[in-house]
């Protein structure tokens, strides 16, 4: 079964990337893990959420940008296929 990697990445300073799921399953499934994280990832935001603007770059790649009540964040979020672990 394939690994997944699903990172946010942010470009507030101090920019980051974040690990947001590792999952194994097929691509099919990552994919939907992907679109949940993509319409429900908001780690910065923790009240109102006025509006989610989603943008998608490829099937894999995705830019989201948050309104809140006082401030706009934006993610640059990704799903990422491991193809090679040497121990």
């Amino acid at each position: 079964m394939p690994k997944w990697i699903i990172t946010a990445h942010t470009f507030d300073p101090p920019p980051a990337m974040r690990t947001v799921s590792n999952i194994e399953v097929n691509e099919a499934e990552a994919l939907k893990e992907l679109d949940v994280v993509v319409s429900t990832y908001n780690p910065d935001i923790m009240k109102n959420v006025n509006r989610r603007e989603i943008y998608r770059y490829s099937e894999r790649q995705y830019f989201v940008r948050i309104h809140g009540s006082w401030n706009i964040v934006e993610y640059f979020i990704q799903l990422g296929e491991l193809i090679a672990d040497s121990e």
